[in-house]
């Protein structure tokens, strides 16, 4: 299981919560039924690392000034232009109580005729923390239109629960939409204006 390693955090106001940031740090949260609330803060470029080894959905061991607890992600602020974290809350867990949770459902392959589209993007489970799958992946190869894929089809390991109706549908495969009038005139447009730009040069 991941470690992420944190410090207690004591000043919480703006000012303080800016100045984190500008060195490197990413101010967080922790709590959980027999934790108090507590102010963290995490180094940012150790808390992007752990995050690239695995998913948001699947339990971390969370550090802060020595006391270890077991947590998961349950929320993560990042800027909406640089895309770095800004805030991030953990909730800690008890690894031996099943919880609900959601699992990102990914699709590989293409399909023989049409376009496979993603009805849902995750499907919520129910089962312990450390058998949390990191996603359904679906193989469309050679799929056609018309074709769907039910949850009842994804592969569920065991001790994993769905929580979702067995015919749901996940992917469906549609037709690929003809190109309007407009759009191949428009593309003609842009392929004479390049032809006559090159012939100009």
């Amino acid at each position: 299981m991941e470690a992420i390693q944190a410090q207690v955090r004591n000043q919480t106001t703006g000012n303080s919560v800016r100045m984190l940031r500008r060195e490197g740090w990413v101010p967080g949260v922790v709590y959980g039924s027999d934790v108090t609330s507590q102010s963290i803060q995490i180094n940012g470029r150790e808390l992007d690392a752990a995050l690239r080894q695995q998913t948001t959905n699947k339990p971390f061991r969370l550090v802060v000034d020595g006391t270890t607890h077991d947590v998961m992600v349950n929320e993560l602020q990042r800027h909406p232009v640089m895309g770095n974290i800004l805030h991030a809350d953990f909730k800690k867990i008890n690894m031996n109580e099943k919880i609900h949770t959601s699992v990102p459902v990914l699709m590989t392959g293409d399909p023989e005729l049409g376009v496979a589209t993603l009805v849902r993007h995750n499907v919520d489970v129910h089962c312990l923390p450390g058998n949390i799958p990191e996603s359904f992946l679906v193989n469309v190869d050679g799929f056609n239109i018309g074709d769907v894929v039910l949850a009842a089809d994804l592969e569920v390991p065991a001790g994993v629960e769905l929580l979702v109706e067995p015919t749901e549908v996940l992917i469906s495969v549609l037709p690929v939409k003809a190109k309007s009038e407009e759009s191949i005139e428009a593309e003609q447009e842009a392929e004479a204006v390049a032809e006559k730009a090159v012939a100009t040069e």
